[in-house]
């Protein structure tokens, strides 16, 4: 016995719904197999199959159309055997805001059961009743109680087989091309394109007007629908595959045809921001989305805050089958961010407010690290950011938006990095422009010099206190009193900008980009401008001003972001994609920089879909890169000690890849993927590097072996070299087993480093050794050197004495001093001895200065003949 409870207990809870739509359910039982005729007439006439179990299901129904096609089951049941007992009821059918489906039933209907009956029998609640009185055909009978079912005034449906009963369900489309109607390629393009959409319409039997570039096309039923939303998707997705040059981006909307009339003048009344909508997929109300049945895919619009009814516009693309050729990014942006009352805003894009009302007008510091910041958050914090920053710009308060921002989880840095994707427009560049000194883009700009005393910096702040006519009369004058400086002319531009003043805007930053005084700044004014003609939605005009951007200043890289953007602007997201993927292989962080992009929007569905194969693939790649990483963590172990320099620089960089694998960014794959090829290479280029110098050491460590060996074979105690030796013997053989070896094996080059640094260690040792050996060595061989001058000083000296101090008396006797000659004769003996004391102690300085003198070139001769070289 079916149970109603069992089928909406299947169906998922949430506490918030975001869509409430008033209607029909409808409950139905049978037994053994339901007629396929059945779900599909269903479906025909607008039902959408909430739950299914084995022998019954839960419909729902927008509109009287159930009764409708309640009686065509009835109708149909006369002439076949059905089994079927239906139950139509009033209902409300609930959307999550994850697109969740759930029911809403009275609690006195929610505990029903039934046993089918033979025949088809349609019971009506008698609240529902009447709203089906006023259908030809149909008519109502009263009901007893039956045992299951809810004690209400039950009703049976009773019909008239001989009335058609068609259902009132019907839509009208249109279909408007992409760009200027003025442009030769644009003729062409729109020619050959909708050439291929009269082919569609007349292969499915569609009727169509052509008007002024439109196409206005007539949807008879809900198949018809399904039908042309179908072909039409996959007419664009082969046109853009095959041939490009049959292709032209144009938007298409589609509207129930209740109050409408088929006329040429149709796009002018269905109220619509034609320039808001994503070219390529059909724009509809959700009713008309969800009624297309679960082979298509309703997505939000994001240029309309109230999206609160079925009624509301959404777009639909064919059901994701999860490839990477249909795949989309699971991002959903915040609407608020996107859609507004106003324009785009020149500083952060968002449309709620206006420029002189952006946030981002008090901010003073560039945010560069606001994007690695951003690549630590995985989709998952990506949409529950946006959540946060939805719910609290909804409730319209600034201070809370302000609480975000300071906020360092992942709400705020969400919010920093959108009001971070157009950064160069904003206030905060200008500023630092103005103390920036630096001749390239990235790289100058953190070249800056302290902030001076110019009067432009109180002009500013007047500016952002909101009194725009009182700053531009001092900018007025600060130009007047320094006409060479730009910075007067940069801001002036922002008020201008800022009070509506265009053309005034555009003046003063051409002046600027006069008077600046680096390419840089000249860059940046050019900048300015291509950013005032996209504001303005001169969108040719401002991608040929980026373009000149690029060319003064390639490093700018955002000025080929924007010009991809002024592309979705105006509708061609597909041809963007090419350059933003490239852009973003060569700078990951513009991957998040796109998907949070308020400016975005109209390109919001291509641009996931774009972004979801490098994504898919770099995930894929991931997942080698994670196995790659555990295998060079291995390698690294097995080559290094835990304290070599390049071990602890490497675990650190592992330890940093291995954090990214879990956030499911594109940048962090990157990271990964970029970090394990670096690391590869590095560890390569580390370990031949140090193979080379390990060679290089031993090789010096050899040479100073051989030294310390010469010079200690000189040592004139061997007996006192015994363990001198025997640390030299080691260090050799070790030295010599290095020199012998290749270190290509991990274990041999851990080795090598180890017996490197143990003999760097040893030959210290050694040589500190040898410097006390080279001491006793040289002190021995110089006392030796001065001993034997001595020893020939003092028995030069002996003789002078000896053969003197005779003469000496001699000669004095013969010149009669006799008085000196007998004074030698008694202290003959006493003169002797103070003589040789006296030329001895002589001798054994002279024999000192002059071993001094000598000793080096005595020492090389002696082992040079020693050696054999003399």
């Amino acid at each position: 016995m079916p149970h109603l409870s069992n089928l909406l207990k299947k169906l998922p809870m949430f506490q918030e719904s975001r869509m409430v739509a008033t209607g029909y359910g409808m409950w139905i039982n049978w037994n053994g197999e339901l007629n396929p005729a059945v779900v599909q007439t269903l479906q025909d006439y607008g039902g959408l199959q909430v739950e299914v179990d084995r022998d019954q299901a839960l419909w729902f129904f927008f509109s009287s159309d159930v009764f409708l096609a309640a009686a065509r089951l009835n109708v149909w049941a006369k002439f076949n055997t059905l089994q079927l007992y239906a139950q139509i009821v009033p209902a409300k059918l609930l959307f999550s805001p994850k697109r969740e489906i759930s029911f809403s039933l009275d609690p006195t209907l929610t505990a029903q059961s039934i046993i089918v009956p033979d025949t088809c029998q349609i019971w009506i609640h008698p609240k529902c009743r009447g709203d089906g009185n006023g259908l030809p055909g149909l008519t109502f009978k009263p009901e007893e109680s039956r045992s299951g079912l809810a004690p209400v005034e039950w009703v049976s449906l009773i019909v008239d087989p001989r009335l058609p009963y068609q259902s009132t369900l019907g839509w009208y489309g249109v279909i408007k091309p992409l760009g200027n109607t003025m442009e030769k390629n644009f003729l062409e393009g729109w020619r050959n394109y909708s050439g291929e959409i009269k082919k569609l319409f007349e292969r499915v039997n569609i009727k169509f007007l052509v008007q002024d570039s439109y196409l206005v096309f007539h949807l008879e039923n809900l198949q018809m629908l399904r039908q042309w939303t179908r072909e039409h998707l996959a007419l664009v997705d082969e046109l853009k595959a095959t041939d490009r040059d049959l292709y032209w981006p144009a938007v298409v909307a589609v509207t129930n045809k209740r109050g409408v009339n088929f006329t040429p003048d149709l796009p002018k009344r269905m109220g619509l921001d034609w320039n808001q909508l994503v070219p390529d997929f059909p724009h509809m109300s959700f009713r008309s989305g969800y009624l297309l049945g679960r082979a298509f895919e309703v997505h939000d619009v994001n240029f309309s805050l109230d999206a609160n009814s079925v009624d509301d516009w959404c777009k639909v693309t064919m059901a994701v089958d999860h490839s990477e050729e249909s795949g989309m990014l699971p991002i959903r942006t915040s609407k608020h961010l996107t859609a507004g009352n106003h324009d785009h805003c020149f500083y952060c894009g968002m449309r709620s407010h206006t420029s002189p009302q952006c946030p981002t007008r008090s901010l003073t510091k560039l945010t560069p690290k606001v994007w690695s910041e951003l690549a630590s958050l995985g989709f998952e914090e990506f949409n529950k950011g946006f959540e946060t920053i939805e719910a609290t710009l909804g409730t319209k308060d600034p201070e809370g938006l302000q609480k975000i921002q300071a906020s360092k989880s992942y709400d705020g840095v969400l919010l920093n990095a959108v009001y971070g994707v157009n950064e160069i427009s904003q206030l905060r560049m200008m500023q630092h422009m103005w103390l920036c000194r630096g001749k390239d883009f990235a790289k100058g700009l953190e070249e800056v010099v302290p902030r001076d005393e110019n009067p432009v910096w109180s002009t500013l702040s007047c500016m952002l206190a909101g009194d725009l006519l009182v700053a531009d009369k001092e900018l007025a004058n600060l130009a007047i009193r320094a006409p060479r400086d730009a910075r007067p002319r940069m801001l002036a531009g922002f008020v201008a900008m800022e009070r509506g003043d265009d053309h005034k805007a555009m003046m003063m930053w051409k002046e600027a980009e006069i008077l600046s005084t680096t390419m840089m700044k000249q860059a940046y004014c050019v900048f300015l401008q291509a950013r005032l003609l996209e504001y303005t939605s001169q969108f040719q005009k401002a991608s040929e001003l980026y373009s000149r951007v690029l060319r003064m200043c390639p490093t700018m890289h955002d000025a080929q972001y924007r010009k991809s953007v002024c592309q979705v602007k105006i509708g061609f997201a597909e041809q963007a994609m090419a350059s933003l993927i490239s852009l973003v292989k060569e700078t990951p962080h513009y991957f998040n920089r796109v998907l949070i992009d308020p400016e975005m929007e109209r390109g919001h569905i291509q641009v996931l879909s774009a972004l979801y194969h490098p994504w898919i693939e770099a995930e894929n790649q991931v997942e080698k890169a994670v196995d790659e990483l555990g295998r060079l963590k291995k390698e690294v172990h097995e080559w290094f000690d835990e304290g070599s320099p390049f071990f602890v620089k490497s675990m650190k960089r592992i330890d940093r890849m291995t954090a990214a694998s879990d956030v499911k960014n594109y940048v962090s794959f990157m990271i990964i993927l970029q970090g394990c090829k670096g690391l590869a290479k590095d560890l390569e280029r580390y370990i031949t590097k140090e193979t080379a110098t390990l060679k290089n050491r031993f090789q010096d460590q050899r040479e100073r072996l051989r030294y310390i060996r010469e010079e200690a074979a000189w040592f004139p105690f061997p007996r006192a070299l015994v363990e001198f030796n025997k640390n030299y013997n080691l260090c050799a053989a070790n030295i010599s087993w290095a020199l012998k070896t290749h270190f290509q094996v991990a274990d041999i080059f851990k080795k090598a480093q180890i017996v490197a640094d143990t003999e760097e260690k040893r030959l210290e040792k050694l040589e500190k050794r040898l410097k006390f050996l080279k001491v006793v060595r040289d002190s021995t061989l110089f006392m030796l050197i001065m001993s034997r001058t001595f020893f020939w000083i003092e028995v030069v000296f002996m003789c002078i004495i000896v053969v003197a101090l005779p003469l000496t008396m001699f000669y004095g006797e013969q010149s009669g001093m006799e008085w000196a000659t007998g004074l030698l004769f008694k202290e003959k003996w006493s003169i002797q001895k103070q003589l040789i004391l006296g030329f001895s102690i002589f001798a054994i300085v002279l024999s000192c200065f002059r071993t001094a003198l000598v000793f080096d070139k005595v020492r090389e001769k002696y082992f040079n003949k020693a050696r054999g070289l003399a």
